[in-house]
């Protein structure tokens, strides 16, 4: 593909300009993630597969442009995509990521400490040396601002206490990686004394109270989501009533659309508004739900390290109690153990305040988003509105059941193939209808429904219409959602369908759609009971060799000759008449002249073969060009030849000759061949 990583840039940067001249302001790497989602339809992708010109990359700036200068409701939801892709992840990932920034952070510091070797007689670098390194460990903890004297203070002198001045001789005399490795193993042996201080009122003036403000901070969290995700829910349930009525499926051809004929004075265009905005509130529920179940996962993770730092510290204590020396190799590990588990509280309070930074970044978005009231309740219509878990829990009547049996591939829900490990398996697409998402309606499966298998997925349903429709040919329905999603990239991440988008990109044409038969005049005609009077054949029969017998009768007639005559009593007489004309001879002269075609000389030795004697002679066998050839008289010669003059003749006999053949050559002679 021409479009590499590069050209993309160099676009994405033109769009950006094109947009500031229009006073819009755009990210450039959420331009960058609006291109490749564009280039996976063919009808971008196809305009970089080989060449890029100047004209189709003007095009494609320009569309890319109007896009985002008109914002609409898909450009909000590619942009809530695009902010919870760029700044979450997998817990474990994102705690790998902060930990490395804070390593990148404090790289210029370790590679000081690493590199330098100051000689034992120097006391001032000694010194400089050692306050080095208790910046690092106050940094790398994140147990208060080594800037704050008496941070800095506090943790010089816990470090003293582990770690002395002959003790940082041995220390520069170590390679790199184990001095790399003997740091690290300070930081957590330090952080243990420092927090083993505070818990015993003796300094942490700067660290914070992290396991009280943890439990706080994930219940305000908690409650944050919750709030959110009633109203979102509320907003999603009223447009999804509004909706589902709306989406119909035609029996002959089996096409997915709108029915607008409910309703007055609702367009398509109405429809298709109501639908983006339930996409974004859909998109906005997902990123709530996935929220709210990591910040309860750490919530209870948060309670469970707090009680964890609480054995560790009375262990601690047990441990010093009533003794003015402890061994270090009792001590110590104690010491690292709670710095493992306060660092655990870090990296959950650091979880949390990323959740809280989404929430707000999420709610700025959904605050431009404005709910047409007029349209949805036109397409309400005085109708009550139905939660998801009203809609998906509606029971099935038995005949509907044993006619959903009789379906190829089908799943019911009591199926123990549905469930593993006593949950349950997440349906393709969500678990919305796979029907409905061909017009990009969000409507809910009914697990009461069940499934149809296709390819290893499960997909699910509304109603029984809807499944029995897939059934028959569900391909067909899975390529026609593959190209609306590539037509509206914002539903590409709602569906998580990136990979099966990708599988497609190449082809032009996915979908055909099947045209239904147009009735021209539907008109009812009522025929008379017999309008033919009773008539019985007279030569009918049902003997088959009676139908043969009578065939090679009838077909005697190729031997006879058949007669006409038309008279004036003719009952079809015929008044045309005929005129012929002669053949003529044409000649045709072209422009040209490349040769002429001469007749060749043609002579015929009459009387060679099977005559003995005299009388042979030739025959001129030429016909002139201008000679029509026509019937004439033929000649016949007799033996002897009369054509050969007599006295000719009588000498040549008169001669000797010794054989017949020189007789004959003498007869040549005189004829003058």
């Amino acid at each position: 593909m021409a479009c590499n990583e590069n050209v993309i840039k160099n676009i994405a940067n033109e769009i950006t300009r094109n947009c500031q001249a229009q006073n819009v302001t755009v990210d450039a790497e959420f331009v960058i993630f609006l291109i490749e989602l564009l280039l996976l339809n063919p009808k971008y992708g196809k305009l970089f597969s080989k060449v890029i010109n100047r004209d189709t990359l003007q095009y494609f700036v320009e569309e890319c442009g109007s896009k985002l200068i008109r914002s609409e409701n898909s450009i909000n939801t590619l942009k809530m995509q695009f902010i919870v892709q760029k700044n979450y992840d997998k817990l474990p990932v994102l705690i790998s990521k902060h930990l490395e920034s804070i390593d990148t952070c404090l790289r210029p510091l370790v590679s000081e400490i690493l590199e330098e070797e100051p000689t034992y007689e120097d006391d001032n670098e000694l010194k400089k040396m050692f306050r080095k390194i208790s910046i690092y460990i106050i940094l790398s903890s994140g147990l208060g601002n080594p800037s704050n004297i008496h941070n800095l203070k506090e943790g010089m002198a816990a470090l003293e206490s582990v770690f002395s001045l002959e003790d940082l001789n041995g220390f520069i005399e170590l390679p790199k990686a184990e001095k790399m490795a003997h740091l690290r193993h300070l930081m957590e042996i330090v952080s243990g004394v420092r927090l083993f201080n505070r818990d015993c009122k003796k300094g942490g003036e700067g660290i914070p109270d992290l396991p009280f403000n943890l439990v706080d901070a994930g219940k305000a969290c908690l409650a944050s989501l919750s709030n959110s995700l009633i109203t979102v829910m509320q907003r999603v349930n009223t447009l999804t009533t509004a909706l589902e009525d709306t989406i119909v499926i035609e029996d002959e051809t089996g096409n997915v659309g709108f029915d607008l004929k409910r309703t007055a004075d609702l367009t398509v265009n109405d429809v298709k508004e109501v639908i983006e905005l339930l996409l974004f509130y859909r998109q906005y529920e997902v990123f709530t739900r996935r929220l709210l179940s990591d910040v309860q996962t750490l919530v209870s993770s948060a309670k469970h390290h707090v009680e964890k730092v609480r054995h560790v510290l009375d262990d601690i204590h047990a441990a010093v109690k009533y003794k003015s020396a402890v061994p270090v190799t009792t001590v110590f590990p104690l010491f690292c153990n709670l710095w493992q588990v306060w660092r655990s509280m870090q990296n959950t309070m650091y979880l949390i305040s990323t959740v809280n930074r989404l929430i707000s970044n999420l709610a700025s978005i959904q605050d431009l988003m404005k709910i047409p009231q007029s349209i949805v309740d036109k397409m309400l219509a005085g109708r009550s509105v139905i939660t998801d878990q009203d809609r998906i829990s509606n029971r099935i009547s038995l005949v509907e059941r044993l006619s959903m049996a009789n379906l190829e591939n089908y799943i019911p829900y009591s199926d123990p193939d549905i469930f593993c490990s006593g949950r349950e398996k997440s349906a393709q697409f969500l678990g919305f209808c796979a029907v409905c998402l061909t017009v990009g309606a969000l409507n809910p499966g009914n697990m009461k429904v069940g499934y149809i298998k296709n390819r290893g997925k499960r997909y699910s349903f509304c109603n029984i219409k809807m499944a029995t429709r897939f059934a028959k040919n569900p391909d067909r329905y899975i390529n026609e959602v593959l190209d609306f999603a590539r037509n509206n990239p914002h539903v590409i991440h709602l569906l998580n369908i990136i990979e099966d988008v990708r599988q497609v990109k190449d082809l032009d044409v996915l979908v055909v759609k099947y045209v239904p038969k147009i009735c021209v005049m539907e008109k009812d005609v009522q025929t008379e009971p017999h309008p033919i009077d009773e008539y019985i054949e007279k030569d009918y029969t049902w003997d088959l060799w009676e139908w043969k017998r009578r065939a090679c009768k009838w077909a005697s007639i190729v031997n006879c000759r058949t007669h006409s005559t038309q008279t004036i009593y003719s009952h079809l007489r015929s008044e045309i008449q005929c005129q012929t004309a002669e053949p003529r001879d044409k000649c045709q002269q072209t422009k040209k002249e490349t040769g002429m075609n001469t007749v060749p000389r043609n002579v015929f030795l009459w009387g060679l073969r099977g005559q003995i004697g005299d009388g042979q002679h030739a025959m001129d066998l030429i016909v002139p060009h201008n000679e029509k050839l026509g019937g004439r008289p033929v000649d016949y010669c007799t033996w002897p030849c009369t054509s050969m003059p007599s006295t000719e003749y009588r000498e040549v006999q008169e001669q000797d000759y010794n054989d017949e053949e020189d007789f004959e050559l003498a007869i040549h002679s005189k004829l003058g061949f």
